[in-house]
């Protein structure tokens, strides 16, 4: 009877289908950091983490032990991070390589739209030229009833980018579906005019269909939605709604919110897994079915690290691509990818749950001061950078060394107008009454929304955070270290103006506080000369001898600011000093 019984509960838990999942992968075909320490070919125990090659190693061989019983699918954002995303357009590669890498299923992300609905039609086109690949899936896209997005919409109507898919592995069948959730939409920038529609109703409808029509055994959601923890330590979030809202879903794989679960959540009826961001890890979910035919799960999620057997065909290909690279764009600095740029003795970083203690955020509002202030005579007072775009830390490793790659991925997003990656910094100049309204709404804003928290040089800020809206800045001083700081004065008959910078997003964003703060806050950007500014027209020209604008770009800016850094060690190569160990924003914040 015992024996009778055990071999019934492990038919039971046979397991039945395996999900290998990313999502975030950010165009992050190396392994890092630093990048100059990756070798995936070889046993070496290097450090780093991630690569595509390793990807690939791992799915080809998951495939080989499971066969048919293997989805492979990745929750959006899978551009955007890296300097292979200046191939994407006319070189781009990287959804055939997905393909061969084995992905079955790739979602939408908001990173997908930083090229505008124009730019990412011509990726796909572009892809599609080049060979196979994954399907692409995504069910809340809404096209504008006058045509504007014509390009990208036709790809919803030809089966590029559909709205869900039915599959069968090892005689299951499976209804996959995407979604771009709310924060995911308004992470885009307003000038690429992209809709999408609410993801709980859609995810209702579909997955209700799927379930009821399509009788599929197992509807999973790849949503980029995400989850984070809250100050009590507990996970909240979109998907965790999306779970409890939608009865019909059974597995949601996350996106968007860069979390690692190395334990799946359970929301509602759905098992929610996710895997941090840029490829460090592949998530594995393992599926069976017990007699009520209802899914049982077990998760787990592995590093990609050297102890993976990389692809070499996959890292060849990879490689194959660096002479473009340089050619197209490091070629106008006279760098190539195999040099190193600076040293680091010691780590700079940014941790979202303690923004405040960043040493990263510092020393890029100080490149951006220094590049316009001194390379480019800009004379802006302060610089400001946002966590949000702060993609990447600097990890020291065994030798220190970072190469072009490793400054590119800190500040790696955005596009201008001049066939140069990256966002380009602009400045505008308001008043002390101003400053003082944007920083207060930005104080206010940043504890939710934790992209918005500001790095800045050029400037102090004395404030009380448990005040309230516009009262918790007390005083603001502009200046610097060498000359000294002088107090801002908040009156409106106070003219003085002050030069901001900043890139162009953060810049539409003070543009746009009139509308945000339902008219409570409303900036006027000008020129030095009072003249307001119009149309956005607040790029900064770094050669005006030339015809059109040669953009600022922050990632320039810290490559500029490292690559003047002083040789320590005498090895020719800088060194980040040593006072950035323990520099902060700042910020003096007082009590009550």
């Amino acid at each position: 009877m015992f024996l009778t019984m055990l071999l019934s509960a492990s038919v039971l838990m046979a397991q039945e289908l395996v999900i290998l999942h990313t999502n975030d992968m950010h165009s992050h075909q190396i392994g890092f950091a630093p990048e100059m320490e990756y070798t995936p070919l070889v046993a070496d125990n290097d450090p780093t983490l991630g690569g595509f090659a390793r990807i690939a190693g791992f799915i080809k061989a998951e495939k080989q032990q499971y066969g048919d019983k293997l989805l492979v699918v990745d929750a959006g954002d899978f551009l955007m991070g890296t300097l292979f995303q200046t191939l994407e357009g006319e070189n781009s590669f990287q959804l055939n390589m997905m393909k061969k890498m084995g992905y079955d299923f790739v979602g939408l992300g908001n990173h997908e739209f930083d090229f505008g609905t124009k730019g990412l039609a011509k990726i796909l086109a572009n892809s599609k030229l080049h060979g196979e690949i994954p399907q692409l899936l995504n069910s809340n896209f809404q096209p504008y009833d006058d045509g504007r997005d014509a390009e990208l919409s036709k790809f919803f109507g030809d089966g590029t980018i559909l709205p869900y898919k039915v599959v069968v592995r090892n005689g299951y069948k499976i209804g996959v579906f995407a979604l771009v959730g709310l924060d995911a939409d308004e992470a885009i920038a307003t000038y690429n005019d992209v809709i999408f529609g609410k993801a709980v109703k859609c995810a209702k409808k579909t997955a209700k269909m799927l379930k009821t029509k399509e009788k599929v055994d197992l509807v999973v959601v790849l949503s980029h939605g995400g989850v984070k923890k809250n100050k009590k330590g507990n996970y909240k979030g979109e998907d965790i709604k999306l779970g409890k809202a939608v009865p019909e879903i059974d597995v949601i794989v996350g996106g968007h919110t860069h979390v690692i679960l190395p334990k799946l959540l359970r929301s509602g009826n759905a098992a929610i897994v996710s895997t941090d961001c840029n490829g460090t890890y592949v998530g594995k979910l393992e599926i069976s079915f017990g007699a009520d035919r209802k899914p049982i799960y077990s998760n787990s999620v592995v590093p990609m690290d050297d102890k993976i057997q990389a692809d070499a065909d996959i890292q060849a290909l990879i490689e194959s691509k660096f002479p473009l690279i340089e050619k197209s764009v490091l070629s106008k600095i006279g760098v190539k990818i195999s040099d190193p740029v600076f040293e680091s003795s010691f780590n700079l970083e940014l941790d979202f749950r303690n923004q405040k203690a960043s040493n990263l955020g510092p020393l890029a509002s100080d490149a951006i001061y220094n590049f316009l202030n001194k390379t480019y005579n800009e004379n802006i007072d302060f610089s400001i950078v946002a966590s949000g775009v702060l993609r990447n830390n600097i990890i020291s490793g065994n030798s220190g060394k970072q190469n072009i790659n490793d400054v590119f991925n800190i500040m790696p997003l955005g596009d201008g107008n001049d066939n140069l990656p990256g966002s380009p910094i602009g400045k505008i100049y308001i008043s002390g009454n101003e400053l003082k309204k944007v920083m207060e709404l930005i104080l206010a804003v940043y504890p939710s929304k934790e992209d918005y928290y500001l790095y800045f040089t050029g400037m102090k800020i004395t404030c009380n955070p448990d005040k309230g809206l516009f009262r918790k800045i007390s005083k603001i001083e502009i200046g610097n270290d060498q000359k000294g700081y002088k107090s801002v004065s908040f009156s409106k008959k106070d003219k003085s103006l002050y030069g901001l910078a900043a890139n162009k997003y953060i810049l539409s964003f003070v543009a746009n506080l009139k509308k945000m703060s339902f008219g409570i806050v409303n900036v006027v950007g000008k020129r030095a000369d009072g003249t307001v500014i119009k149309n956005g027209d607040f790029l900064i020209d770094l050669d005006k001898n030339k015809e059109g604008i040669q953009e600022a770009k922050e990632w320039l800016a810290l490559y500029d600011y490292l690559s003047k850094m002083p040789d320590v060690n005498g090895n020719g190569i800088p060194d980040v000093p040593q006072l950035y160990r323990t520099k902060l924003n700042p910020i003096i914040e007082t009590g009550k």
